[in-house]
């Protein structure tokens, strides 16, 4: 599938640029951290312990890109990309940190791990927000409505 068309939306989120403060805290917790562990063990376990605490806050370290085009949203991690079209999620929410999509219509343990996050700035989050409750929220609706006609 090739990105030919041009987005609705083009977020790219940095801590470094967006929050340094959140990304300073995350340096030092792993420069912490990693100390411990040289001088509690020996310094193969702290450069594994480095690496590991490094792969664990990815979205601290590394920038994430959205893209969201009319029908399909894109999130470029460091690691690996998502592409997913919007009938593949079923509710939209918003949160203290941006929008967050999940494939399920109700709430479940499972929501977190299924789900995506698209920290957004808070500028544009409504609007976001409201792009994306038009393109996910009415194809419920609809597939809703259909079932409740041919039950009567």
């Amino acid at each position: 599938m090739t990105d030919k068309k041009e987005p609705v939306y083009h977020f790219v989120q940095n801590t470094l640029k967006d929050d340094p403060k959140t990304f300073f805290k995350g340096v030092l917790a792993v420069f912490i951290v990693n100390i411990m562990i040289y001088y509690m063990f020996n310094p193969t376990y702290a450069v594994i312990a480095l690496v590991l605490t490094i792969l664990s806050l990815t979205e601290i370290f590394f920038s994430f890109r959205y893209i969201l085009y009319d029908d399909r949203l894109v999130v470029d991690r460091f690691f690996y990309k998502i592409r997913h079209d919007y009938d593949y999620y079923k509710k939209v929410s918003l949160d203290k940190n941006g929008v967050f999509l999940s494939p399920y219509r109700i709430s479940t343990r499972m929501e977190s791990f299924r789900g995506i996050l698209l920290r957004i700035p808070s500028d544009k989050r409504n609007e976001v927000y409201n792009f994306l409750k038009s393109k996910i929220e009415p194809l419920d609706e609809a597939s809703d409505h259909s079932i409740d006609k041919t039950e009567e």
